[in-house]
């Protein structure tokens, strides 16, 4: 097997492993028995857990945001791309977004850095949310309860074994992530888009 498969079976084991059990829940034997590989092969190529732990979010969306929207449109336009690749994340890797979210949540030795990855995106949102307020377009009293209820929203874990049991329809991830911006949007107040 080349060093690329190797390395990416160790990857996506850990990821579901990661996902199902946790970071600590999960040991290097766990990982190395479901990639079908020597365990020596986690320090020969991260080093340890933790690096393997971080390489899995390696090549994450790093979004450039270089100048604020100069209209209504283009806003509103920048708001909908950001939208729609958090929920298609959520479809196209579950697993890294549970984990994800299992991190922040607990508060781990390992979320300060996951915030710095996420830090980007979430102060995006929030200044177009506020751009949006001070030009008439959304109607929001608090930016920071708009901020939180926006991403809620658009990183609703839906995949979630819990929540499946209450969905009935088979979800169309372009639909989820229509469906989710028309929300927000109405939840901010913005009647532009209807």
């Amino acid at each position: 097997m080349s060093e690329p498969d190797t390395k990416l079976k160790i990857i996506q084991a850990a990821k579901k492993l990661f996902a199902q059990n946790g970071f600590d829940g999960t040991s290097t034997r766990d990982i190395v028995f479901a990639a079908g590989v020597n365990i020596s092969l986690i320090s020969y190529y991260f080093g340890s857990k933790g690096n393997l732990f971080f390489a899995l979010f390696e090549g994450f969306p790093a979004p450039a945001y270089d100048r604020m929207p100069e209209n209504c449109d283009q806003l509103l336009e920048e708001l909908s791309g950001i939208i729609a690749g958090i929920v298609m994340l959520r479809f196209d890797e579950p697993d890294l977004v549970t984990i994800l979210q299992q991190e922040l949540y607990r508060q781990s030795a390992r979320s300060e850095k996951l915030v710095e990855l996420l830090a980007p995106t979430w102060n995006r949102i929030r200044a177009l949310i506020e751009l949006g307020k001070a030009q008439g377009l959304f109607r929001v009293a608090h930016v920071d309860t708009a901020l939180s209820f926006v991403m809620a929203a658009a990183s609703f874990p839906r995949q979630h074994s819990f929540y499946r049991g209450y969905l009935r329809e088979r979800e169309n991830p372009q639909d989820v992530a229509r469906e989710t911006l028309t929300f927000i949007l109405r939840g901010l107040g913005c009647v532009e888009q209807e």
